[in-house]
């Protein structure tokens, strides 16, 4: 499935991560601040001179007049934006181009379940089930991990999934990488165990699995490639 993500970009070269989601890139001869709108380390992905793909955003009272997209390096296209992991599944499942999740329809975005809010409420029928769509850039020797950085918000949305499960309400977590370079994805244990472990235990009280892979191809085409790569907990 492809995708346009419309607009023009303006391309420069990463030159440093100021703090949590603010860089500094190269662009036209001048160094300008981007928003990054991802709190992981992205230790595989923010590499110094890598080509940054930027947005003008004008906004009043940013600190930047730009977003961060995407980076490229070493050939490979990585979608930093954790926004659109979230935009891309939408339009594959309200599409019927999802498979397993075929003939449902967004309900709402941003649902809330037990005080936690979940990535997206859809239906089918009767039937509702909510999905929570994680981004993942981490990548080494084609093995997807995630998370990249301890993530107690992750571990609570387990949580809600599962006593969603338990309840009998369909629940499912789906891993978006954004690169095209990886052929596995596991958890990263080594990182965050006790998501790790919750994981598992989701996944054995019925909460579903799912993977899709994003490759950006430059100047605005994302493709779209549901059930890839595969899963597996080790």
């Amino acid at each position: 499935m492809k995708l346009d993500v419309g607009g023009e970009f303006e391309v420069g070269v990463f030159l440093r991560r100021i703090n949590r989601f603010l860089v500094e890139v190269a662009l036209n001869n001048r160094r300008v601040l981007a928003h990054l709108p991802n709190s992981g380390r992205l230790t595989t992905v923010l590499i110094p001179r890598a080509t940054a793909y930027l947005r003008k955003q004008s906004r009043m009272g940013r600190k930047s007049g730009y977003d961060l997209f995407a980076v490229e390096h070493s050939k490979v296209p990585i979608i930093v934006d954790t926004r659109f992991s979230t935009v891309a599944a939408r339009t594959a499942i309200e599409k019927g181009q999802f498979e397993p999740l075929r003939d449902y329809t967004t309900l709402k975005q941003n649902a809330k379940a037990d005080h936690v809010l979940i990535d997206l409420l859809l239906q089918r029928s009767r039937q509702q089930f909510f999905l929570e769509v994680k981004c993942v850039t981490h990548v080494v020797n084609h093995v997807a991990m995630f998370p990249d950085a301890p993530t107690l918000r992750g571990r609570k949305h387990l949580s809600t999934l599962m006593n969603l499960a338990k309840n009998g309400v369909g629940a499912g977590v789906l891993f978006s990488v954004q690169r095209p370079d990886a052929t596995k994805i596991r958890p990263f244990h080594e990182t965050d165990p006790e998501f790790a472990k919750l994981l598992q235990k989701a996944a054995e009280t019925g909460v579903e699995i799912f993977t899709q892979t994003l490759t950006f191809k430059p100047p605005s085409i994302i493709v779209l490639k549901s059930n890839f790569p595969r899963f597996s907990f080790n």
